[in-house]
């Protein structure tokens, strides 16, 4: 084996060992605030406490991270445009002009074909209905035929 690669090898070593033996005391069950600690940066969870090893002074010592309180998703609505009729790609454009970027489409004739280029297709049904107060996280499907074929 090499120089260099014998160095590499012990430097990984005694970097496991250090990262090992060093991030948490031995008494680890009964960690309190103000322990001393090592390497800073590390985190240690304790029942219902997170831990994490700060710089204080010139030594290191853990200290109790708060847990913020998560925050409350916000729903956001939109009125539900009326797109029947409308060409597929327009009728998309819309909706994602108002959030909803969740679309579905389907062949309205049930001849399960692939919409490849949504400006060649009409919209003949959806949901939910036009008018009514939708979420933004809502599944929009939108069912559409060719523009050459008539709505079933």
């Amino acid at each position: 084996m090499s120089m260099k690669l014998t160095r590499i090898a012990l430097f990984i070593a005694s970097t496991f060992l250090l990262a090992s033996t060093l991030s948490v005391p031995a008494n680890a069950a009964n960690i309190k605030k103000g322990d001393v600690c090592s390497p800073i940066g590390a985190t240690f969870k304790q029942k219902n406490s997170n831990f994490i090893c700060t710089k204080k002074g010139s030594s290191a010592v853990w200290k109790i991270v708060k847990k913020s309180a998560s925050p409350t998703p916000t729903i956001t609505y939109f009125t539900m445009p009326n797109v029947i009729g409308m060409n597929l790609q327009l009728a998309q454009d819309l909706l994602q002009s108002k959030g909803s970027y969740l679309v579905d489409q389907e062949d309205a004739l049930g001849l399960n074909r692939f919409q490849l280029v949504d400006s060649n297709w009409k919209v003949c049904r959806q949901s939910p209905k036009s008018g009514g107060k939708t979420a933004t996280s809502a599944i929009v499907t939108l069912s559409a035929v060719k523009l050459t074929e008539r709505c079933p």
